[in-house]
C-alpha cells in the first residue's frame, strides 16, 4: 500500500509563503505542514496567514538541530530558501528523507564560497563600495577566523556561509523557475540535484486585475537600493543619450540605507532634472501610475533578481533591457520574448534604443508570459513533479 503523502515545509515569516501554501494545498489538500522558524513564537506573524497547518518554531540552535524529529513519515521535506537557520535544520535531518529547496538566490549570490562580489558588480560599483586596501582585508580575515570559532564553540555549527554551503550539497531537488538558473547553481556548488520547476508568483498573483499597458516613455532603472543594481554603470550609459524630457525613475524604497543615500546624491549629479527617485513605499494605485509611465526598463543586474518586477513590466508592454550575464535574460530569450541586451542594444549609436515596443511585440510578450506563468499551468506542473518524486 502506498505511503500517504505528507509534505513538510521549513520556512520563515515571509510574504512568499502564502503563495506556496496555496499552490501546494491545491495539489495535496491537507497534506502540507509548514514549520516557520521565528525569533519569538509568541509574537504575531507579519506576513504568513496562520492556520492549523502552520507551526511556529524558535530559531534557537538546540531546537533547530532536533526539529527533524517532528517530520516523522514525511514523504518530502521542502525548504523555502536556505538561510543559516533553515540550513541547520537540513544538516541535521536524516539523509533518507527526500529534500527539495526553493532557492531564492541569496544562498549562492550572497555567499562568498560560491560568488565573489566582482561576479555580480560592475567595475565602478565594486570600486566605489567594495574595493578594500590591504590593511582592511587583513582585518576582515582575522574577523572571519574568530567568527568561525564563535559558531563552532558556542553554537556547535559552522559559520553561516559554510553551514549554507553544506546544506546545499544535501539537497535532492532544486526549486527554480527555469533551467538556466538551475544549471548555474549546479556548476557553482558542484552538485547534481534535479530541477524542480516552481515559482512563488503565478501570473495572476503578480498582475491581479491590472491589464493596463504602459503609455509613457519614461525609463525605470533597477528595483531597489542594493549594490547589485549597478546604478553607477547605468548612469554612465544614460549620460550618452539625449533624454529630452524623459524622467529616469529609480525605485529605492527598500535595500541598503547608506547605498540609497549615496545613489541619491550621485543620481542627482549624473542625471540632473531627469532623476526621479522613489524613496518611500507607495500605495498600489500610485505605484502602478509610475509603472504605466515607464515604456523602457533597465535592469542592470548581473545576477537573477527582480523577476517579479520584470514580469509585470513585460506584461504591461515595456521594453526591457537586461545584462546578458543575467540568467533571466538567457531564459527570456530562449522563450522567444522580445528582450534586449544592455551592452549590445542600449547604446547611443543605436537610434532605436529609446523607442518603446511596438504593439505586436507587446502582445507577443504578454501571450508568452501567459503560456509560462498562468496559475493552472503551474499547478499542473507541480502535480506531475510531486507525483514523480513520490514514485522514486
Amino acid at each position: 500500500m502506498d505511503k500517504p503523502v505528507k509534505i513538510v515545509h521549513v520556512a520563515s515569516d515571509e510574504k512568499f509563503i502564502n503563495s506556496a501554501f496555496a499552490q501546494f494545498e491545491a495539489v495535496y489538500k491537507g497534506a502540507n505542514f509548514f514549520y516557520l522558524i521565528v525569533d519569538d513564537i509568541t509574537a504575531p506573524l507579519k506576513y504568513v496567514n496562520p492556520n492549523n497547518q502552520i507551526f511556529l518554531e524558535t530559531n534557537a540552535v538546540a531546537n533547530l538541530k532536533k526539529l527533524h524529529e517532528k517530520f516523522k513519515d514525511a514523504t518530502l521535506i521542502c525548504f523555502h530558501s536556505l538561510n543559516y537557520f533553515n540550513s541547520i535544520v537540513l544538516n541535521h535531518t536524516p539523509s533518507y528523507y527526500k529534500t527539495l529547496c526553493m532557492f531564492w538566490g541569496l544562498e549562492f549570490y550572497n555567499n562568498p564560497i560560491f560568488f565573489n562580489q566582482q561576479d555580480v558588480l560592475g567595475i565602478q560599483t565594486f570600486g566605489a563600495y567594495f574595493k578594500k586596501d590591504l590593511q582592511e582585508k587583513l582585518l576582515t580575515s582575522f574577523k572571519d577566523v574568530f567568527r568561525q570559532l564563535k559558531y563552532r564553540l558556542i553554537d556547535g555549527t559552522n559559520s553561516p556561509h559554510t553551514e549554507v554551503a553544506k546544506a546545499i550539497r544535501k539537497v535532492d531537488f532544486c526549486g527554480a523557475l527555469y533551467e538556466e538558473e538551475h544549471e548555474l547553481m549546479k556548476i557553482k556548488a558542484s552538485v547534481n540535484f534535479d530541477f524542480f520547476k516552481f515559482t512563488y508568483y503565478p501570473l495572476e498573483l503578480m498582475i491581479g486585475e491590472n491589464s493596463d499597458w504602459v503609455t509613457g516613455t519614461d525609463i525605470m532603472l533597477g528595483n531597489s537600493a542594493s549594490y547589485s543594481n549597478n546604478h553607477l554603470e547605468a548612469f554612465e550609459l544614460l549620460n550618452k543619450f539625449n533624454l529630452e524630457n524623459r524622467k529616469v525613475v529609480l525605485p529605492l524604497s527598500y535595500g541598503n540605507q547608506s547605498y540609497k543615500e549615496d545613489i541619491l546624491k550621485k543620481g542627482e549629479t549624473a542625471l540632473r532634472d531627469h532623476f526621479e527617485p522613489l524613496t518611500t513605499f507607495l500605495g498600489l494605485q500610485e505605484y502602478n501610475n509610475y509603472l504605466k509611465r515607464c515604456g523602457i526598463v533597465i535592469m542592470n543586474h548581473y545576477r537573477q533578481q527582480a523577476f517579479g518586477n520584470i514580469v509585470v513590466m513585460l506584461f504591461m508592454g515595456a521594453k526591457l533591457y537586461l545584462n546578458e550575464n543575467n540568467t533571466i535574460y538567457r531564459f527570456l530569450k530562449r522563450m522567444g520574448i522580445h528582450v534586449y541586451s544592455i551592452s549590445d542594444d542600449f547604446n547611443a549609436d543605436n537610434i532605436n534604443a529609446l523607442e518603446v515596443l511596438d504593439n505586436d511585440k507587446r502582445i507577443h510578450n504578454r501571450e508568452v508570459l501567459k503560456s509560462l506563468l498562468s496559475r493552472n499551468l503551474l499547478e499542473d506542473a507541480l502535480v506531475k513533479q510531486l507525483e514523480k518524486i513520490q514514485c522514486r
